[in-house]
């Protein structure tokens, strides 16, 4: 003798919302153009809530709105604790790429040029100078070369 399978539906049924609930949602979502967080916390429910009852009721999410997340607004920021390579994307987005050198005026598409940091303020978009690779070279070598100078005789030589 064979047993019969029958089809038992898996998980919770459904929960079926209030009428009023739904209206309510639906009026603070799309007149006076609350989030559904602010609408959780309104009534007392939670995010998930309130997305399952617009999910089950057929109300369209809206398109999210972009957000000003550049600098401080951003909650990955990390400010004056940036890596060295985040700083010189930062100059990077501000002052775009450079495309010619400041020091000896060739604006040769052949060539790389970098933002040089001018004085080791990393930080600050406006201490960058752009120069071809091979005055960006020369100028950090002369740099490197004052730093150990200035170990060598303790302090007396001023930054250039």
């Amino acid at each position: 003798m064979r047993k019969e399978l029958i089809a038992v539906p898996r998980g919770a049924k459904p929960k079926i919302y209030p009428t009023e609930l739904v209206e309510k949602v639906r009026h603070m979502y799309y007149e006076l153009c609350m989030t559904q967080r602010e609408i959780a916390a309104e009534l007392g429910l939670t995010q998930k809530i309130v997305w399952n009852i617009m999910r089950r009721h057929g109300l369209k999410a809206r398109k999210a709105a972009k957000r000003d997340q550049w600098g401080s607004r951003n909650h990955s920021w990390k400010g004056l604790h940036a890596s060295y390579q985040a700083f010189h994307m930062r100059v990077e987005r501000r002052r775009g790429k450079p495309r010619y050198c400041e020091v000896c005026g060739t604006t040769d598409p052949n060539k790389h040029y970098d933002w040089a940091n001018l004085t080791g303020r990393y930080h600050d978009p406006n201490d960058y100078a752009r120069m071809c690779r091979s005055c960006h070279w020369r100028y950090d070598r002369r740099i490197l070369n004052i730093h150990q100078m200035r170990e060598r005789l303790g302090g007396v030589i001023s930054h250039a």
